[in-house]
């Protein structure tokens, strides 16, 4: 539902049948239902026939055992081998050679569903492995098994809580016996040439996760005591918030137009509302299908901290100098090489980043 302050300055009226449209939202579906799948699962038919009459497991479960909570928690794999039972299997990939490896597997064995559990980015290496691998095939439901620290993905899509051998076995059991399926769908992002994923962005949100990844602990709690000094130093003009809110300067092309910025402090494109620790930057992620959100500008500190209620609450923050609109392709030329971050891994600096809307992936909620 939009709410009641949904309203940006920028938008165009070439625009505005974006923001009136159907947008990518929540069903309850059966085992055969899914959307460009000629086959799903149904009751005695968990187990698929596969090549020669061999009975092909419906599930795959990707574990990353480097993920957050993962790493200190060795007996997650045998869990999660017990709650997939006959009705899947388990991998380990503990490269991202072996993650491609796992992915063609998958393509190979034509699952219906692949989860994965780790943290968000767990989730950006294994979706990128599954598209290049699935090619121009319909790709397989997804389902998010919370094992990272931050779990952003998870939560912002509506995932079941509960440890992850717990919501794979409920999801297993309702698979195997025909019942509906609770899913949604989401936009994936794809950053040529070879990824994909929710969210996107350069900037403030990088520098953040610099202070985050080099300070001590993981987790909401640890965002969180990051955030509040941030802000607390926002307020008095301190160098965390200055570092945090450190620039760069870019030519940024949305959808055939330039955006009319040159300073830029904030670059994030989102196919998910979320941003982390209840905030909602992006409120129009989910409003339309084929289209991710993007916000980019430059903001300064107390523009931030007077506006994090309307954070909270999903509204525009109406900041002249931050572009908020739809899009669907984006094209970024920075001054210089610079960092950014899908699914909050940082990677390697660029000079040039496209994004483009991806497939839609359903992801099974429970």
């Amino acid at each position: 539902m939009r709410p009641a302050c949904d309203r940006s300055p920028q938008s165009r009226s070439r625009r505005t049948s974006r923001l009136r449209a159907v947008g990518v939202g929540e069903q309850v579906r059966g085992a055969g239902a899914g959307p460009g799948r000629s086959e799903r699962a149904s009751g005695a038919g968990s187990l698929r026939s596969g090549p020669g009459g061999s009975r092909v497991p419906g599930i795959a479960v990707l574990v990353n055992p480097h993920a957050g909570r993962n790493r200190s928690d060795h007996h997650i794999e045998e869990r999660l081998k017990k709650a997939a039972a006959k009705h899947g299997f388990v991998l380990c990939p503990r490269t991202l050679e072996e993650l491609d490896h796992a992915a063609q597997l998958c393509a190979e064995r034509k699952v219906d569903i692949v989860a994965v559990c780790g943290g968000d980015g767990s989730f950006f290496r294994a979706l990128s492995a599954l598209v290049r691998a699935y090619n121009d095939q319909p790709l397989p439901w997804f389902l998010p098994l919370r094992g990272g620290s931050m779990n952003t993905i998870a939560r912002s899509v509506g995932v079941r809580r509960g440890p992850p051998e717990k919501v794979l076995a409920h999801v297993a059991e309702t698979y195997a016996s025909g019942r509906p399926l609770r899913t949604t769908e989401r936009q994936l992002i794809h950053v040529p040439p070879a990824y994909h994923g929710f969210m996107v962005g350069c900037g403030v949100i990088v520098n953040f996760l610099h202070v985050y990844y080099g300070g001590r602990g993981r987790g909401r709690w640890a965002a969180a005591y990051w955030l509040g000094r941030a802000i607390a130093s926002g307020f008095v003009g301190g160098s965390l918030a200055r570092r945090i809110l450190q620039g760069f300067r870019a030519d940024i092309d949305c959808d055939g137009e330039r955006v009319p910025h040159r300073n830029y402090n904030v670059l994030y494109a989102s196919s998910i509302r979320d941003i982390g620790l209840g905030f909602v930057a992006t409120y129009l992620a989910t409003r339309k299908r084929g289209y991710f959100h993007l916000l980019a500008g430059y903001v300064g500190a107390a523009q931030v901290i007077v506006r994090l209620h309307r954070l909270r609450s999903g509204c525009p923050l109406e900041i002249p100098t931050l572009y908020d609109n739809l899009a669907k392709r984006v094209s970024v030329e920075f001054e210089r090489p610079t960092h950014y971050m899908i699914d909050g891994d940082v990677l390697d600096a660029v000079l040039e980043l496209r994004l483009e809307a991806g497939p839609v992936l359903t992801i099974v909620q429970e």
